[in-house]
Order: structure tokens, then C-alpha cells, then sequence
């Protein structure tokens, strides 16, 4: 937690990047909803670019932190598809930062990454737990259906997950009632680890 007016100032920026992305944002925006002037923000920040690189870093730090404490519990599907949705639903303002960030190519995360490359890791380890018992690190099984690549199984889990917890309160426009985010994600749940269409018997 940041002090006084850097934490006010934080908190009015993740908002202002979540509802604008970078290029929308302004320090102006900032500034007038952590009700301070620009000064003060430069004070605590070199530049907008600063704070917003800082602000994607902590997300992605603190999301993946919270995947991999969630992921410590079990393994294989239920388990990755459980500790996506629960850290992403717990936190919509920093899910959609990173969304706005990916439809913009992933320009600033992809600086983040390739400085600290050891942050692509807890994705790399979710794939391995949707490996079958016995392969690979520490897969938990049972096996994905064949064709399906883990790390793309997680990265859509993810992308999902993002997307419906900074979006969910639209679903009001297509469905005429509000959907809260327990009913979501139970939703989800079932969707991505049980499909749409029944499976057929096993013979």
C-alpha cells in the first residue's frame, strides 16, 4: 500500500487505464479523480508510460501470484480452470487493464516479459498440470482431449476469464437481468471444463 496521495493516485490510474487503455488515459483524468493536480503525479511518476508500466506489472505479479497459491491445491482442469477464475473475478479492474493492454498487441506486457522472463512462468505451470498423471511437471491428469495444446487450454482459460470478469455487467443488454459474478463463474466453471455439447458414452 502507498501512502496518502500516491496510493490515491494509483488507485484513480488503474481506473482511468482500465476504462481508457494507455493511449486513451491522461494524466489530467488521473489527477482530477485522485483529486490532486498533474505535479503531484509526476512527483511520484516519471511519466504516464512509468505509471502504467508499473500498473501492468503489479497486476500481472499479483494475478499470477494469486493463480499459483490457488493452483498449489490440486491439479489438472477443475483446478486451472478454478484458480483462473477466482483470481480474475476478484480483481475486474486489473483484469480488464490487461485486456485493454492485449487488444492494443500487447506492446508494454511484452516489454515487462522479455525483461523479466520468469513471469511468463505460472502459465507455463498450469499447462504442465493439464498434462496426464506421470507426464511432463507435475501433470495431475486426467489427460486433455487429443489435439488440445495446454498452454493454449490455459491462455484461452485466461483470455475468458479476463474478458467476462471486465465485461460481465453488460451481459444486463443481451439477457435483460444481472448476473452476478459467484453465478459467472460457476457458469464458466462448467463450461470450460465440461464443454456445451453432452460427450458421447464411452464405449
Amino acid at each position: 500500500m502507498r501512502p496518502g496521495i500516491a496510493e490515491r493516485l494509483w488507485q484513480a490510474a488503474r481506473t482511468e487505464f482500465s476504462l481508457r487503455g494507455y493511449h486513451g488515459a491522461r494524466v489530467q483524468g488521473i489527477a482530477r479523480r485522485a483529486g490532486c493536480n498533474v505535479a503531484l503525479l509526476y512527483r511520484h511518476w516519471a511519466s504516464k508510460k512509468a505509471l502504467y508500466v508499473d500498473i501492468l506489472r503489479t497486476v500481472w505479479i499479483s494475478q499470477s501470484q494469486e493463480i499459483v497459491a490457488l493452483l498449489g491445491r490440486g491439479g489438472g482442469a477443475p483446478a486451472v480452470v478454478t484458480a483462473y477464475l477466482e483470481t480474475l473475478f476478484q480483481d475486474p479492474v486489473g483484469a480488464e487493464v490487461v485486456v485493454r493492454e492485449l487488444l492494443d498487441g500487447a506492446p508494454f506486457l511484452t516489454q515487462v516479459l522479455e525483461a523479466e522472463p520468469a513471469l511468463v512462468q505460472p502459465m507455463r505451470n498450469a499447462a504442465a498440470l493439464l498434462l496426464p498423471a506421470g507426464e511432463g511437471n507435475g501433470g495431475a491428469g486426467p489427460a486433455l482431449r487429443p489435439g488440445l495444446d495446454p498452454a493454449m487450454v490455459v491462455l484461452s482459460v485466461a483470455g475468458l476469464a479476463a474478458f467476462v470478469s471486465s465485461a460481465r455487467d453488460v451481459a444486463q443488454l443481451f439477457t435483460g437481468r444481472a448476473i452476478g459474478a459467484e453465478e459467472w463463474r460457476a457458469h464458466l466453471h462448467d463450461l470450460l471444463v465440461n464443454g456445451i455439447v453432452p460427450c458421447p458414452p464411452r464405449p
